[in-house]
């Protein structure tokens, strides 16, 4: 295996882990929900606080990493996720929950920019769409099995078993990634960092240019970044109280959604090859919109596991398309830096849709918000619609 696909299988297996055991706790949220008597706003306050302390630690480690050796930082990150799950297992409440999910957010806050910088800058000039959406897609297995097993072990077990599973795995990828990618090319671990040290306000600048450059689809990622959240913590519990279902059932159903995504991001490039992928983003973000609000009107399992397909193929495609317009424009010096500032942008919009969809949920019902994500993506895509002749990124 050549040095390129040795980085590519270590990234994707990262992924895979980084993803999955950010999964496998918001789908045992009905657990938690009845065992600890959390409300819909607390719920809301421990995915959208960890988040923003997710958003605090990406735009630091992405400005730490650049210059850095890439293999060695991504890997500490895989490190102190699995002590973050083996940690989980203690919870005991409100108060420990939310604290553990800082903890582990913190430890997720090292992939995004790290492993997608890294894999945005060996792929940059060869497949680099066919590269993100094999990573991408690895990521979604990942979240496929934590989705498909958790609720399934917790309800035969205990609900602590899949997270020592989770932890346990986490040392397993961990060795492997090592042992893949040892005797790697100085040359793909490290770029030598030729940006110079910067003021505040000089970083401030900087990060304005850029996304005047991109703000055409800065809310396509605050979008998909919504989109990820919301599904996956409120769809369980959305099924819990609108369906008679057992919550194996629901796991099976929700990972319906991510399978299908898998799927949808491994052919990412055949696909974009096919219908373009200006015509695939706004596909996308249009049947969002329609999807997430018609789950709100049935109860029927086939009509919504219906819908869950279609959300699946349009919410995991989505991931590759966007972050390939910005890799096309970043200089492998700063992969880190503009990651981790894109990945800021999509964590910071899944804060504020978690925390009011948790807190309108106790207001309105637990269908609120899929109706807040589905008006969110349709107007984004009338808006693409609008400005489908000029250029997404601007040169």
């Amino acid at each position: 295996m050549n040095e390129k696909l040795r980085i590519l299988s270590t990234v994707g297996l990262y992924h895979a882990l980084n993803d999955g055991t950010v999964a496998a706790i918001p789908i045992l949220f009905p657990i938690f929900k009845i065992i600890f008597d959390l409300s819909y706003t607390q719920i809301g306050i421990i995915t959208g606080g960890s988040l923003l302390i997710n958003i605090i630690f990406q735009l630091m480690i992405g400005r730490i990493s650049d210059g850095k050796n890439s293999r060695t930082i991504l890997s500490l990150g895989i490190l102190l996720i699995s002590i973050s799950m083996l940690l989980f297992t203690l919870t005991k409440g409100f108060y420990s929950l939310i604290l553990l999910m800082f903890l582990l957010r913190i430890a997720a806050s090292f992939f995004h920019p790290i492993g997608i910088g890294w894999v945005s800058r060996i792929f940059k000039n060869h497949r680099l769409g066919w590269a993100m959406g094999i990573q991408s897609g690895l990521a979604d297995i990942g979240a496929f099995i934590a989705i498909s097993t958790t609720l399934y072990i917790s309800e035969i077990t205990n609900w602590k078993y899949p997270l020592y599973l989770w932890s346990i795995a986490g040392a397993i990828i961990l060795l492997a990634g090592i042992v893949i990618t040892r005797n790697i090319k100085d040359e793909y671990l490290v770029v030598n960092k030729i940006s110079k040290r910067q003021t505040i306000k000089e970083a401030f600048k900087e990060n304005a240019i850029f996304l005047k450059r991109i703000k055409l689809i800065i809310p396509a990622f605050i979008i998909s970044g919504s989109s990820w959240g919301v599904i996956i913590t409120y769809l369980p519990l959305f099924l819990t109280e609108r369906t008679d279902l057992s919550l194996t059932s629901i796991g099976l159903i929700v990972s319906i959604w991510i399978g299908i995504g898998s799927i949808s991001s491994i052919l990412y490039g055949r696909i974009c090859n096919k219908f373009g992928r200006n015509n695939l983003v706004f596909l996308s973000y249009f049947t969002i919109g329609i999807t997430s609000i018609l789950i709100t009107y049935f109860t029927n399992i086939s009509l919504i596991i219906l819908i869950i397909v279609l959300m699946g193929i349009t919410v995991f495609i989505t991931f590759p398309a966007i972050i390939t317009y910005i890799s096309e424009i970043t200089h492998e010096s700063v992969e880190g830096k503009t990651f981790g500032t894109i990945f800021t942008l999509q964590l910071g919009g899944s804060t504020l849709f978690l925390f009011f969809g948790g807190l309108f949920s106790d207001i309105f019902g637990i269908w609120i918000p899929f109706i807040i994500l589905g008006f969110s993506s349709l107007v984004f895509s009338i808006i693409l619609l609008i400005f489908r002749k000029k250029p997404i990124i601007i040169e």
